[in-house]
Parts: structure tokens; C-alpha cells; sequence
């Protein structure tokens, strides 16, 4: 992976500071962003491919359908982001090197495809997860943080061959109809004490 320069950016950012580019743009991919704040960004569609966003910031940003496959994502912070339709096929989305999370706190990701994913340690309180596709994801976590369900709607979900061993939700999290989350060794918890917005 290359690093890209900010400045290596010209005319995309705003006057307003947000990053912004057009679907389709490939700039991003295979870069390394470690660290970066996409606060806001402005990238729906764009391909970032195999880039390494580890420990980034991606708050309210948007990423409607913006391609993912294989992007390192541990310990980056998705809280109230749009990833309508994005493609994450294969990302890690697991826990960084000191065993923090990955946060989709209050995230849309409907239609989104994690297919493959790592997502063990992920928070996905209060995530809208509707006709997600979770085929194959591995959600065990370590003991200390497991994957995180709780108020999540998963309606229309698929979860066909997913590992969700020890994954936690709550009452308020909604799965696809005939889902047993006990069968998938999921574990019920009591209502989580953090507070989130969408």
C-alpha cells in the first residue's frame, strides 16, 4: 500500500474542510490513511479498495455504496455514517492491535455487503443492518469484546454460514424472521448502558 498525501488531493476539499470526491474516483485505493479523520467526507461510490484506514474517522460521513473489499478497518469509527450499499466484502472490521473496536454506532448499513468479513469486537449498537449481507462474516470476539448487536435491526438480513459465537444483543435488537440467536451461540445481554443517537 502507498501513502497518500493530503495535499495529493487538489480541488476535492471544500472550503468547508470536507473531502469530497466523485463516484467512481479511485485516488483512495490501496493507500494508507492510518489515523485520518473523514469527518463528514463526501464519498459515495468512490472505490477504496484495499486501502488501510485503520483507526480512522469516518463520523457522519457518507459512503453510499462506496466499494470496501479487503480495506483494513480496525478500530475505525463509522458512528451515524451512511454506508447504504457499500461494498465490504472481505474487510477487516475486527479489533486493532490493542483490542479496541471497530464502531457502526448508529450506522446505516442497509444493503450493505459485508460478505466475508471480520467483524469480531465490532460495535453495532444501534446500526440499521436491513438486507445486510452478513454470509460468512466472523464475528467471535475476544472474551473482553465481543461483537456488539444490541438495538440493531438486522431485518432481511442474510446470515447464512456467519460465525457469530458470543456475539451479544439486547431486546430492542431485531433479526430476520426465524433466526434463532441462541442456535447461532449468540448470548442475550441487558440493556446497554451507552448512549447513542442516530
Amino acid at each position: 500500500m502507498t501513502e497518500l498525501a493530503h495535499d495529493a488531493w487538489p480541488d476535492e476539499d471544500s472550503d468547508d474542510g470536507t473531502l469530497r470526491l466523485r463516484p467512481g474516483d479511485r485516488s483512495l485505493a490501496g493507500s494508507v490513511h492510518e489515523g485520518r479523520d473523514f469527518m463528514f467526507a463526501q464519498l459515495a461510490g468512490v472505490d477504496l479498495s484495499d486501502a488501510d484506514f485503520y483507526w480512522a474517522s469516518f463520523h457522519e460521513a457518507t459512503l453510499e455504496g462506496a466499494i470496501m473489499v479487503r480495506c483494513d478497518l480496525r478500530g475505525a469509527r463509522f458512528d451515524r455514517t451512511n454506508l447504504r450499499g457499500a461494498d465490504l466484502r472481505e474487510a477487516n472490521c475486527g479489533l486493532d492491535n490493542l483490542g479496541g473496536t471497530t464502531d457502526f454506532i448508529g450506522a446505516d448499513l442497509s444493503g450493505a455487503n459485508l460478505g466475508n468479513a471480520a467483524i469480531g469486537g465490532a460495535d453495532f449498537t444501534g446500526a440499521l443492518l436491513i438486507g445486510a449481507n452478513l454470509s460468512g462474516v466472523r464475528g467471535a470476539g475476544a472474551p473482553h469484546a465481543s461483537t456488539c448487536f444490541y438495538g440493531a435491526n438486522l431485518t432481511d438480513a442474510r446470515l447464512g454460514g456467519a460465525d457469530l459465537t458470543g456475539a451479544t444483543y439486547d431486546s430492542r435488537t431485531v433479526f430476520p424472521r426465524g433466526f434463532r440467536p441462541a442456535q447461532a451461540g449468540m448470548v442475550r445481554r441487558g440493556e446497554k448502558k451507552r448512549k447513542w443517537r442516530r
